[in-house]
């Protein structure tokens, strides 16, 4: 009986008997599918009682018609769906009056040799296949996926948008990374079988950190992932799709494979414009169905929405951070050149800094009987007044201490008149509380201000806990400018350490006696900086 059957969108002209012909991958195979998922003798076509029939050869992935297994001899008609794994076989009609050619074919394979290309699926095909047992997929953007025409995306494209938009609108209601992780694993399994889910993020180092990891029954898995799995989609930036990674020889000899038996895995890299955040990893028993391209298709899609999100995220965090240090167009300027995960300029790293410390003094004795809300809101009021002259000349609030506020310029932007600035926003921090003096209500007595300046390199970067991070700086300029502060200046005094008076311009400065502070080996010569014309001129 002469059949035609399309093979994964190749036609084959065949000739059944009842002995039949078998297909598979392998030599013995009599008509040769070189697809991964399909084993080396993978099933038997032949005829039964003049009716076609199919039955599974032991395959690794199994044999179906209609949804049914084909355990045992199966009958099929033209238009069933025959799957050997993930491809799909049919019974179809043949070229009328012709003998179907390799050419009409398109791509049809020769019983017994190694197939051709098919043109008709070349775009999928080249991209999809590796000759080592798994399908590795380029990252394409999302905007390149949904420019796609429909032919190339099997399932109902309808569907497929309406799944993404959905996807889109969760992420956006997303209020904090872990929830907006949660969400996208929601998404991924409700629409992908699998047994286990994780995300793993990049850390600052490029390990990959599972953040999240999800089980469709807690619990029952207690075995790693395959890292090698993992790190191989990130770093090339491919999706993988194993059928079966123990078959693989690049992944098979991975401790987690060999030992814990992974079998089909589903991995897509996390990609947003050109950095990769880390990946989404699914795993699923091969007895349990596996994964096929449609799911591939469909994660790839998930994870670029997740890698927006995720980097959206990020961002916005990383901005409320830098907004208790900096001036909005500092911040700016700031995320505009970070293109790591974490933002390479609050990475640690030695740099030449002034370090400014300011200590309110008279406080105290206001605070006395003072309403602590009243006395929060003038406090208040003072640092926002006083931390504005920090941030219009571009430096750093390190944090409030009490009545004291610390400051640096030149980090995490290279500030070449970082000593210059630093110096000019002490004198105006000096002005400005001046005036609010003049403002202040009766009885509210005279607020003064001790201003203690050191240049030179420090250590800055983010300092703490995993729970809590600060950028700060660390080292003995810092502490230098800190005893300038406390133990050599007086209220209404802006003191600068010799590291800072050697590079002024324009400043007129007074010599003050050496000092010999705690906690520093040599003897100092510390300067009066002479902001203040009349008290000058009155001495």
């Amino acid at each position: 009986m002469r059949i035609h059957l399309s093979v994964d969108g190749a036609l084959h002209p065949m000739d059944l008997t009842e002995e039949g012909v078998t297909i598979g991958r392998g030599e013995a195979a009599g008509l040769r599918v070189p697809v991964n998922a399909v084993s080396r003798v993978h099933a038997r076509f032949f005829l039964k009682n003049g009716q076609p029939h199919v039955v599974d050869m032991k395959s690794l992935n199994g044999t179906t018609v209609n949804g049914e297994a084909a355990i045992e001899p199966k009958p099929f008609k033209r238009g069933d769906r025959v799957l050997l794994g993930e491809i799909l076989v049919r019974w179809v009609e043949g070229p009328e009056g012709q003998a179907p050619t390799e050419a009409r074919a398109s791509g049809a394979f020769k019983t017994g040799s190694r197939a051709p290309t098919n043109p008709a699926k070349v775009t999928m095909e080249d991209r999809a296949f590796d000759a080592s047992g798994s399908i590795f997929i380029p990252h394409a953007s999302l905007e390149k996926m949904l420019a796609e025409p429909p032919a190339k995306v099997s399932g109902d494209r309808q569907d497929f948008l309406q799944r993404l938009a959905a996807m889109a609108g969760t992420l956006l209601r997303a209020t904090s990374l872990q929830e907006l992780l949660e969400s996208v694993m929601s998404l991924v399994t409700e629409q992908i079988r699998c047994q286990r889910g994780s995300i793993l993020l990049a850390d600052a180092s490029g390990e990959l950190v599972p953040e999240l990891v999800w089980e469709e029954k807690p619990g029952a898995t207690t075995t790693p992932i395959s890292r090698t799995i993992a790190r191989t989609a990130m770093q090339d930036r491919v999706a993988i799709l194993t059928m079966d990674a123990r078959l693989d020889p690049r992944f098979s000899s991975g401790d987690s494979i060999k030992l814990h038996g992974i079998t089909s895995a589903l991995c897509a890299p996390l990609i947003v414009e050109d950095q990769s955040l880390g990946v989404i990893y699914l795993e699923a028993s091969v007895a349990k169905g596996g994964f096929n391209r449609d799911d591939e298709h469909l994660l790839s899609a998930m994870a670029n929405f997740a890698a927006v999100g995720i980097q959206r995220e990020r961002e916005a965090r990383f901005r409320q951070r830098l907004e208790r240090y900096h001036s909005p167009q500092v911040v700016d300027q700031i995320l505009r050149s970070s293109q790591s995960k974490e933002a390479p300029g609050l990475q640690a790293t030695r740099c030449d800094i002034s370090v400014l410390f300011a200590d309110i003094s008279g406080f105290t004795r206001m605070s006395e009987g003072m309403e602590p809300l009243q006395l929060a809101g003038i406090l208040n009021r003072t640092f926002e007044a006083l931390t504005e002259q920090i941030f219009v000349r571009g430096g750093t609030l390190d944090k409030y201490i009490g009545d004291a506020i610390m400051a640096f310029f030149g980090a995490p932007n290279p500030d070449e008149d970082h000593a210059q600035h630093a110096v000019e926003a002490a004198v105006a921090m000096q002005e400005v509380l001046r005036e609010l003096n003049e403002q202040r209500p009766e009885g509210f007595p005279e607020l003064r201000m001790r201003i203690g300046i050191n240049s030179g390199e420090a250590f800055a970067g983010d300092i703490g806990s995993e729970k809590r991070m600060d950028y700060t700086v660390m080292g003995s300029t810092v502490n230098l400018a800190s005893r300038l502060e406390s133990s050599v200046a007086k209220p209404g005094m802006v003191v600068v350490g010799p590291g800072t008076a050697a590079r002024l311009k324009g400043m007129t400065l007074r010599d003050l006696p050496p000092a010999a502070l705690k906690g520093i080996e040599h003897e100092v010569l510390p300067q009066e900086v002479l902001w203040d014309t009349e008290a000058t001129a009155a001495q």
